[in-house]
């Protein structure tokens, strides 16, 4: 009895973690009205989607909406641009796509479920891409100053 209400569960565990809805990323094109498009990514960055974009990035993003929204005026689409400026519109925009793209994935979050040694009860832990990544980082540079470390040793201490 209590295995299958394990298995149970689990199951219900798995289900919730795979029922999180994932949002969708923001991206700009030249097709749609440019002024709803910088609000979404305004509302994005405001909200919290990109919790892993980096100030800098975050000021790149800024700075190309507002190049973008000067450049664009009274008008609506980009095709009402002369030539020059829909290039330099587009080239904005294919900034910020590529910025928040990335900021999405490592702010995807990622849950794994283990059992600490000498428990059945599963305990899980969510961390985005970019916490993983930082972790293995800093796992390899202390695994490397560590061997450093002992390759200084004089010869006769080891």
């Amino acid at each position: 009895m209590y295995r299958i209400t394990m298995i149970a569960l689990l199951l219900g565990l798995s289900a919730v973690a795979q029922a999180k809805s994932e949002k969708s990323v923001v991206q700009m094109d030249r097709q749609a009205p440019v002024a709803e498009q910088v609000r979404k990514v305004e509302k994005a960055l405001d909200d919290g989607d990109y919790n892993e974009i980096s100030a800098d990035d975050r000021n790149t993003v800024r700075q190309a909406l507002a190049r973008i929204s000067q450049r664009m005026g009274d008008r609506q689409t980009v095709q009402e641009l002369p030539g020059a400026s829909q290039n330099e519109v587009f080239n904005d925009q294919e900034r910020i796509n590529t910025i928040l793209a990335r900021a999405h994935d490592d702010s995807r979050q990622i849950c794994q479920y283990t059992r600490a040694t000498g428990s059945n009860m599963p305990k899980s832990r969510c961390l985005t891409v970019a916490e993983r990544r930082r972790i293995e980082e800093k796992g390899k540079a202390l695994i490397h100053d560590q061997r450093t470390f002992n390759n200084l040793s004089p010869p006769g201490n080891r």
